[in-house]
């Protein structure tokens, strides 16, 4: 279960991290969460989707890695099967949370309930109620991270804006097997798209949106392979 707390160095001064190359806590997960910086080199690998968070309505940008709850195609017992890793299973325990609204400040936190965090082996955080230089430098990896996560929520706002989020539908034909729909997704309108004003297009592509716009549509072409992934 997850247990996300603030990392200290009169806590946890005798907490470890160990390292996970084969990025197992991932293995059950069918979406994972992408930042836009990301969509350029995630979408020779994934389905680059949206999905909607029905409690606050809130929208947040996903590799689709399973076709149904539980799921992830792109995991082996040997390691991860995908050229690209998300930011986010790379750093995985660790995360960085904003100190308070509008501030530039971040609280370095960690999954608590993650085997990874422990007190017998993996890398030292603390020495002498000081951060390791290993701390350090994953610390800033998770606050470029949590950074990154604020321009993704920018660039979903402008799409919501612009009305270029739209709801979908994947119906899938699994190799022996009957055809399912999977719902629950949202992806980018093209029809939209294509009728948006000069002064919209380029408004988009000043920030890169275009860019990212053009990542999440291209990716939509690995969805057979993701499909060709299930276990025959």
């Amino acid at each position: 279960m997850t247990n996300i707390v603030a990392l200290d160095s009169q806590q946890h001064q005798q907490h470890k991290l160990r390292e996970d190359l084969l990025f197992s806590h991932s293995q059950t997960a069918h979406i994972l969460p992408l930042e836009v910086t990301e969509f350029a080199a995630a979408a020779v690998s994934f389905p680059i989707v949206f999905v909607k968070d029905s409690a606050t309505g809130q929208f947040r940008a996903c590799a689709l890695t399973g076709l149904q709850p539980g799921q992830n195609l792109y995991w082996q017992p040997t390691g991860w099967q995908a050229a690209y890793i998300p930011l986010a299973v790379r750093n995985y325990p660790l995360l960085a949370v904003q100190s308070e609204a509008q501030s530039g400040d971040y609280i370095v936190a960690v999954d608590a309930g993650s085997t990874l965090f422990n007190q017998q082996g993996g890398e030292a955080l603390f020495v002498a109620d000081k951060a390791t230089d290993y701390l350090q430098r994953r610390a800033r990896f998770a606050i470029a991270l949590a950074q990154s996560s604020a321009l993704t929520q920018q660039f979903i706002a402008r799409l919501l804006e612009l009305e270029l989020l739209v709801a979908r539908t994947l119906t899938l034909t699994p190799k022996g097997a009957e055809p399912y729909d999977l719902t629950g997704l949202y992806g980018i309108n093209e029809q939209r798209l294509a009728q948006l004003t000069a002064e919209q297009w380029l408004s988009l592509r000043a920030n890169n949106g275009l860019l990212a716009v053009h990542a999440v549509l291209m990716s939509m072409s690995q969805l057979p392979l993701l499909v060709g992934r299930l276990p025959q």
